[in-house]
């Protein structure tokens, strides 16, 4: 039960009893464990009491009372300003932040009470940080423990319109957070019983895997660093937010050295993983599985390695006849001269399975030997398929290599058609490249679900003469297919000079080599991403190109408090322009949340925002020459 003002006077007059040497008897040292007490529980009266007489505390009363203080730092800062330890309060809480937090927080009588201390006992400029308009920029940048406890706050005490204001107001993670604490019924009406959408489709999504997303993209559009190497290769981890390069050095004719590092986007640092020897050719690979580094190493003109470099050091073969190494849905596959060679998370070997028999028409899928001028391989994890083209035809297989889902011949033999290169565009399109004696052709084909496959476009000249950038936005590109779109000038399967004019690339420092330089690593993921090697001397600069992803997320990081209607328009046709998934998506919840923000208020511009390129756009292409 709270005690009155009168009986809060009588227990604090008990309580400070004291003898003539200033020690209490035992009725008043029982008084002042109830006053404590009292005062941690929040009784107003008491508290109030305890402040008027905080003059007249000792310094072992005022440990005590510290001592009873709330754990919760907004709390604590609250509960020293109520009973009067304001030098204490400003230690705690130097610039009123807490103070704020726990003012916006309180019910309103609690508010009440804060206004009249702070009052008389606190700075000015804490009191307009804590109740005047400074306090929502506040509030729009707090932490996500100080979000976790206003959020809870407000819904114990079942402050519903207060909770959802506070969802329209912070980043777009911390949103989440907030609209998660709202009953199902709460998140969809607001002030004035209007109906609306936002609350209910921000408590749909988890906080923390959007924070996670938003951390791991980068803040800066160009990436640069400094090898010793002369001969390059690269991959990106699956979520793009890291870049594994592994460079060779010339020690003498027959020792070379392959370094592999993994590059961080987010900071920017580097880390060592391996240090090997390689062979004299140029056959090195690198593929980046997130929880493990797998590498290809050159043994002899045919023969490699498969090395495991991170997290640990495993070799995983004897030299032998392998394809590129290609990324699964877990792990990772090659072609050998027997069929299908697997490379399965924390595996110390290869796994080896045979192609599937052939039906009564298929001749043995089994190539005689693997080489490059005429065999290619490209997966689609999302979709566990495994593709590969050997002399004249190519297949389509089951992640598994149990089951063949497609043959077709796309070539006659002998026809001068040599280095092909594949990717997926969707589970059912499939982009085949190769090069003629006069240049470069490139087939799209489709897999029907049922029936042969057919080809839908064919072009002869460079990949993005017939298909601009655009059309190829947010599609799961193989590391091959994409050195040659963007090398239009190569001649064989090794990478040429990159399209300098590519809106991928970014503005260097002047210290930096000139765009004609430049020859392609590797793409991330949904093609945010693009790195390239550039030979200076003995070494090698490796730049890594980040068009839009840092735009995203400073537009994702900010309040949303601090948007205005124009930014409806940026996030919109910023959208179009990235293709991860997870970007997109959450592109599209901020849009949501600032149309709902704004309403009619919202300037669109004139014209529409074009829509980006697909799998779709490419795929149904007319049969023909372009």
């Amino acid at each position: 039960m709270v005690l009155g003002a009168e009986g809060a006077a009588r227990l604090a007059a008990r309580a400070t009893r004291r003898r003539s040497d200033g020690s209490r008897r035992l009725w008043a040292r029982r008084a002042w464990r109830r006053l404590v007490r009292r005062c941690a529980e929040g009784d107003p009266a008491v508290q109030d009491a305890v402040r008027a007489m905080a003059a007249e505390l000792t310094e072992a009363d005022v440990r005590n009372l510290l001592a009873a203080a709330p754990q919760e730092p907004a709390d604590a800062a609250a509960y020293l300003a109520l009973i009067g330890q304001s030098a204490q309060s400003r230690a705690l809480d130097p610039e009123g932040s807490l103070l704020a937090l726990a003012y916006r927080a309180a019910p309103a009588d609690l508010r009440e009470r804060l206004r009249t201390v702070m009052a008389t006992d606190v700075d000015t400029d804490v009191i307009r940080v804590v109740v005047t308009g400074d306090r929502r920029d506040r509030i729009a940048e707090m932490s996500y423990d100080e979000l976790d406890y206003l959020g809870h706050q407000l819904a114990e005490h079942r402050r519903w319109d207060e909770l959802r204001r506070l969802a329209h107001d912070l980043p777009l993670a911390k949103a989440v957070a907030a609209a998660r604490l709202l009953p199902e019924r709460e998140r969809h009406v607001g002030a004035g019983n209007e109906t609306i959408a936002v609350p209910a489709a921000l408590a749909e999504r988890s906080a923390g895997q959007l924070h996670a997303m938003i951390d791991r993209l980068p803040r800066d559009h160009l990436i640069t660093h400094r090898t010793r190497g002369s001969r390059a290769a690269a991959s990106f981890s699956p979520d793009g937010s890291e870049l594994a390069l592994g460079c060779a050095t010339w020690k003498s004719w027959n020792n070379v050295k392959f370094d592999v590092e993994t590059l961080r986007l987010d900071t920017g640092r580097t880390t060592r993983h391996f240090s090997g020897k390689t062979g004299a050719g140029d056959g090195e690979s690198v593929l980046h599985l997130g929880d493990e580094i797998i590498v290809r190493l050159q043994e002899t003109y045919k023969h490699y390695r498969i090395i495991r470099v991170f997290p640990d050091h495993q070799s995983l073969c004897p030299p032998s006849e392998l394809s590129d190494i290609r990324r699964l849905s877990a792990g990772a596959v090659m072609i050998s001269s027997t069929g299908l060679a697997f490379a399965d998370p924390g595996a110390d070997q290869l796994r080896y399975e045979p192609f599937p028999r052939p039906g009564e028409k298929q001749r043995d899928l089994t190539p005689s030997t693997v080489y490059e001028a005429s065999f290619a391989l490209t997966t689609l994890p999302e979709s566990r398929l495994i593709a590969f083209v050997y002399h004249w035809e190519f297949h389509v297989l089951s992640e598994s290599g149990e089951k063949v889902l497609h043959t077709a011949k796309w070539q006659d033999k002998n026809d001068g058609q040599y280095s092909p290169a594949l990717s997926f565009l969707s589970p059912r399109s499939l982009a085949l490249h190769h090069f003629l004696e006069e240049g470069h052709q490139t087939e799209i084909w489709e897999l029907p679900a049922k029936g042969r496959p057919n080809r839908t476009a064919k072009h002869e000249g460079a990949v993005l003469d017939r298909w601009p950038l655009e059309e190829w936005t947010g599609l799961p590109l193989d590391h091959s297919f994409t050195a040659r779109m963007l090398s239009p000038g190569a001649d064989s399967a090794h990478s040429g000079p990159i399209d300098k004019d590519l809106s991928w690339l970014q503005s260097p420092d002047p210290d930096s080599p000139t765009p004609a330089d430049r020859e392609f690593l590797a793409l991330a993921p949904w093609g945010d991403k693009l790195a390239t090697i550039t030979r200076v001397g003995a070494g090698s600069i490796c730049e890594v190109h980040i068009p839009h992803l840092p735009s995203a997320r400073e537009l994702l990081e900010q309040p949303l408090l601090h948007r205005g209607p124009q930014d409806v328009r940026r996030v919109r046709e910023l959208r179009t322009k990235i293709g991860d998934p997870a970007v997109r998506d959450a592109l599209d919840l901020l849009a949501a949340c600032l149309e709902e923000r704004f309403g009619g208020d919202i300037a669109l511009g004139s014209g529409p925002v074009a829509a980006g390129g697909g799998a779709t756009d490419i795929a149904l292409g007319d049969d023909g020459n372009g």
